[in-house]
């Protein structure tokens, strides 16, 4: 019986197992099956995958032409140098440490260390599929040496890929800008398909266009061993280079303006060492379009070339001074000077107060405080000789006559104190001080002052309030209170100072206005766009680089044509009016007659000229001043326009000027003169006025003495304003550093 029980129990489980092996040799089948039939053609291709890489194509970015297809800009092939991590770390028998020692060595470059390649593979670990460059552009002896030795550099390649190739060197360098490795870029909306290999536009022209110059990669496919040795080539998909700029930028205009800007830095440092940066501009009247644009000291693009820099370079660009990297055409902010005396004249016919002949006696300085001394005693003036001798007496007065409202408005509608628009990165914008900017600058300064005191009364308070609570007896606490009292009182005394000298617009604010200083200043784009506008009419155009671009199959993609952004409501003959007076400028007696003495009288050039004191720091107060220029020609129908400024270059005529003289020949085809910056006639400032004191900087509230006085500002003596000296009311004014 119990036999019987152990057999049935037996077949039982061996029924079982039977079925669980059935079940299984049926799952066995049925994934083979669908492997097989199914999945075929996935798991080929995976396969396929194992032996094959694909080697990216590098697409060249597109080339930079100026406007007559002259290349400015192009690429050349060069040696990269990349690893393949994946396929080191495959390789179990690899040591990476030991392959990244022995490729350090071979390097022998004190930038690259294996620290630093490790680095390198760390930044690029959520993307390791990628090649990691490691050097770019690397030389033929290094290539062979690396080749030579290759078995004992698994994972090491050099790719031959296209690099950009700046043909004239750092001619119009901030303008085109620069590329260099893809960083902060990658999080950004449209760089989703870069690779950490990438090479971006950075600045200027590079950076604007980034979307057409950038190619369309492509790759080769390579059938490898499980070793990574090539076998055969495979598909191969070829890069397609990126679009074409056809620039507005004459070439010839641009080299001629460079060369004049260095010539003349040269010869201005003889006598002025500090002048070694400055910006020009020139634009087509009737377009907007650059012709020429410079910013010094100069930036090659080849520095940044996807490279890193050496010590040199790095404190070239980013910690000497004057520092290379910022393109001052349209990142500077520059008091402006005399070159803003025409918008004082337009504003001035414009309020109906003024007539073209009418007379303002100078009697050598202003008769309203501060008194602000002229260039000299110019006695009885209308429009047109107080532009030649940029009589600071009459703008003082025609700034007075117009009122700022008016300032502001004719400014406005020139373009001043806005951005152009010009299609160039990180343009920044001046400052033309408007009853709206008057308002919102003056109530932060009430919140800072009114802070700064409160916080000082509070101060006083918490100081005295342990002593009135352990006073001895009730006289003691009379005594205490009353001390604190009379300090609380000399606070309050110094607010309504500070909040009725800092917080309002004076008379003189507007006298300061009326000669380009007080607060006052602009970029030399913004500058150069409101003497084209003035030279246009009042037509106000958008200043523009790119004329059209054109894709690698010759088609053109876009087509750029000239933008009129606004048409000033000043009347034309007012307009003319001041023309008139600029052409007075390069009149004889003029402060720009030597610099266009030798043009034909049917080129007739426009003009005025500028010093200013900046007020910024490293300008030592009335010593050190920018040169400042605006110009256009021919007067009788403007085809061009000038803006620039030398940095501590004293004069207008005698710095910048030269530059303008230089590219006004160049363009009309005028035999060249020599001139010294000492034989241009100049309009220096006049001499200091020591009547009244320069504030203190906003933020500055009295501090107290042993006797818990507050200290009033020290007289230090007026800044006498001729010509563009700085103001006697200097809170901050002019105070950003080109």
């Amino acid at each position: 019986m119990g036999s019987q029980r152990e057999k049935k129990i037996m077949e039982h489980t061996l029924r079982l197992y039977m079925g669980m092996m059935i079940l299984i040799f049926v799952a066995l089948f049925v994934r083979i099956g669908w492997l097989q039939i199914i999945e075929t053609e996935l798991y080929r291709n995976k396969s396929i995958s194992n032996i094959m890489r694909f080697v990216p194509d590098v697409a060249p970015r597109g080339e930079i032409v100026d406007r007559n297809g002259q290349v400015l800009v192009s690429n050349r092939p060069v040696f990269n140098l990349s690893l393949d991590y994946l396929s080191m770390q495959d390789e179990g028998s690899i040591d990476i440490d030991d392959v990244l020692q022995k490729l350090v060595g071979i390097l022998d470059d004190p930038a690259i260390k294996v620290e630093d390649i490790q680095t390198m593979i760390a930044a690029q670990k959520n993307r390791l599929y990628e090649p990691i460059v490691v050097k770019r552009d690397i030389p033929i002896e290094l290539v062979t040496t690396i080749e030579e030795r290759k078995r004992e550099l698994p994972g090491v390649s050099i790719d031959i890929q296209p690099q950009r190739s700046y043909v004239y060197g750092a001619l119009a360098g901030h303008l085109l800008g620069y590329v260099h490795s893809i960083k902060e870029e990658l999080d950004q909306p449209g760089f989703e398909d870069y690779g950490l290999a990438d090479l971006v536009g950075k600045t200027g022209l590079e950076k604007t266009y980034e979307t057409f110059l950038r190619g369309q990669n492509g790759y080769k496919q390579v059938e490898v061993t499980a070793k990574n040795k090539p076998v055969r080539p495979g598909l191969t998909v070829p890069a397609i280079t990126g679009s074409k700029l056809h620039l507005t930028l004459d070439l010839t205009l641009q080299q001629t303006m460079e060369t004049a800007f260095d010539q003349t830095l040269e010869k201005v440092q003889k006598k002025y060492p500090k002048a070694k940066a400055g910006a020009a501009v020139l634009l087509d009247v009737k377009t907007g379009k650059v012709l020429a644009m410079t910013s010094r000291p100069a930036l090659n693009p080849d520095d940044f070339n996807g490279k890193p820099m050496n010590q040199d370079q790095a404190d070239y660009y980013f910690r000497d001074d004057p520092t290379a990297l910022r393109n001052r055409a349209i990142q500077g902010s520059y008091v402006p000077g005399s070159i803003f005396k025409p918008i004082i004249a337009l504003a001035a016919l414009e309020s109906g107060n003024v007539q073209p002949l009418d007379l303002v006696t100078c009697t050598g300085k202003y008769w309203y405080s501060p008194y602000i001394k002229c260039t000299g005693v110019h006695g009885r003036q209308n429009l047109y000789q107080g532009m030649a001798n940029s009589c600071n007496v009459f703008f003082q007065e025609m700034a007075r006559r117009a009122g700022m409202d008016q300032i502001s408005k004719v400014g406005m509608e020139f373009g001043l104190g806005q951005f152009t628009g010009i299609d160039l990165p990180f343009e920044t914008t001046g400052l033309l001080p408007s009853l709206d900017w008057q308002q919102k600058e003056f109530a932060q300064r009430a919140d800072k002052i009114n802070k700064q005191i409160d916080d000082k009364i509070s101060s006083i308070e918490q100081e005295y309030q342990p002593k009135l609570i352990n006073a001895a007896d009730e006289k003691e606490k009379k005594k205490l209170q009353a001390e604190l009292n009379s300090k609380k009182n000399i606070w309050e005394q110094e607010r309504k100072i500070q909040l009725a000298h800092y917080t309002q617009w004076h008379d003189y604010d507007t006298y300061n206005t009326g000669i380009g200083q007080g607060y006052n200043q602009y970029s030399i784009i913004e500058l150069a766009n409101y003497v084209a506008t003035l030279a246009n009419g009042g037509k106000r155009y958008k200043p523009y680089t790119v004329d059209h671009i054109v894709s690698p199959d010759g088609s053109v993609l876009k087509q750029y044509e000239p933008q009129l952004v606004s048409t000033s409501t000043v009347s034309p003959l007012n307009i003319k009016e001041v023309q008139k007076a600029m052409m007075a400028v390069t009149d004889p007696g003029g402060t720009a007659y030597s610099l266009f003495k030798h043009f034909p009288a049917t080129i007739k050039v426009a003009a005025k000229t500028g010093t200013a004191q900046p007020g910024r720091v490293g300008y030592v107060k009335n010593k050190d001043y920018d040169g400042l220029f605006i110009a256009f020609a021919p007067a009788d129908d403007p085809q061009i326009a000038f803006a620039g400024v030398i940095e501590y270059g004293w004069s207008g005529s005698g710095s910048i000027g030269l530059v303008a003289k230089a590219l006004f020949e160049q363009y009309f085809g005028i035999a060249s003169t020599e001139l010294q910056p000492s034989q241009a006639s100049t309009d220096q400032p006049g001499t200091v006025n020591s009547r009244d004191n320069p504030p203190p900087e906003v933020n500055t509230v009295p501090e107290t003495n042993t006797t818990e006085q507050p200290v009033l500002p020290e007289d230090t003596g007026t800044q006498e304003t001729g010509q563009g000296t700085a103001s006697p009311q200097e809170i901050g004014q002019g105070a950003a550093s080109p």
